[in-house]
């Protein structure tokens, strides 16, 4: 079966800054009829083909059925490594460190001409991935809002952006924890970084989202972590709203907790290996885990934009 190439492919774009809960709101959508979840797609052809790191489900990339078939519909078999290099070396000039060239001028008609080909690629893979699971939104967690403009590019791709907040000074505290990444090579630990450099990047993440989505006059939703451990249900129907498909009710269990089927996410926090029951409960382990000096630096960097989402 092949998809109709005239066809629209909703995609549902997970943005904002790292250790935001986005994995955790991407799991959860991805229990709603007509949503599928996939994880970080940017990091596809590094990740997933060139590393064959494994799939959500478990299974390496290469042997997932699910990414076999999404990948045998958008190339006709799996892609030989150089493909797959042309298609990393393409989407690594969407990094944040090109952030700030991407928000000053828009693409120009050169830039989009020698990229045309992997635009391309992105609206078939979407495609690809609707077909396969037989959804009508894709749900995608790459965050980068840079990113964010290379999806923006074809109009075969209906994107609507969902913005998910977190207070900084949790993620600057997240960002500064001990974790193992039970799927990076060499058992490595995942990413830390300094709060000063996190509440920078978080500011600067967060505002560029906002202009690129606005800019581009697409469906934009901004919604809170906390909001959505206080009231999954609300805040789950006002992301499916903006998707487009109807609201479907998220079982939670009397101990606040949801049951997470398997998944196929790509790429994503350790978390989307976990099946089972997940606890819906605040992380607020900061609030008195967090040194003092590492809180006042955080709050002072983020204080505009931080007032701005209602965290004081």
């Amino acid at each position: 079966m092949h998809s109709d190439p005239s066809s629209t492919t909703r995609v549902l774009y997970l943005a904002g800054w790292g250790r935001s809960g986005s994995t955790l709101a991407e799991r959860l959508l991805d229990q709603v009829p007509g949503l599928v979840g996939v994880g970080e797609i940017k990091f596809l052809w590094e990740r997933g083909l060139l590393q064959n790191r494994r799939c959500s489900c478990g299974t390496p990339l290469r042997s997932c059925q699910f990414w076999v078939d999404v990948l045998g519909e958008t190339f006709g078999g799996l892609p030989d490594d150089a493909t797959a290099q042309a298609l990393d070396a393409a989407s690594r000039r969407f990094r944040t460190r090109h952030l700030p060239g991407l928000l000053l001028k828009p693409t120009s008609a050169s830039d989009a001409g020698q990229m045309r080909w992997y635009y391309a690629t992105l609206e078939r893979l979407y495609r690809a991935v609707a077909l396969v699971s037989g959804a009508e939104v894709v749900v995608d967690s790459s965050k980068f809002p840079s990113y964010l403009t290379a999806l923006l590019q074809r109009p075969g791709l209906d994107v609507r952006v969902a913005h998910i907040v977190r207070d900084p000074r949790a993620v600057a505290y997240s960002w500064q924890r001990h974790r193992a990444d039970p799927d990076a090579p060499g058992d490595a630990q995942m990413p830390r970084m300094h709060p000063g450099f996190t509440a920078l990047y978080w500011s600067a993440w967060n505002l560029a989202t906002e202009r690129i989505a606005t800019r581009s006059d697409r469906p934009y939703l901004r919604f809170r972590y906390e909001d959505l451990i206080a009231d999954p249900a609300g805040t789950l129907a006002a992301i499916t709203r903006l998707s487009g498909v109807p609201a479907a009710a998220l079982p939670v269990g009397d101990r606040g907790e949801v049951f997470v089927p398997r998944t196929h996410q790509v790429s994503g926090n350790p978390m989307r290996f976990h099946t089972g029951p997940v606890a819906l409960r605040l992380d607020d382990e900061w609030t008195t885990g967090m040194a003092s000096r590492h809180r006042y630096l955080c709050g002072a960097v983020t204080v505009p934009l931080r007032h701005r989402y209602g965290y004081h």
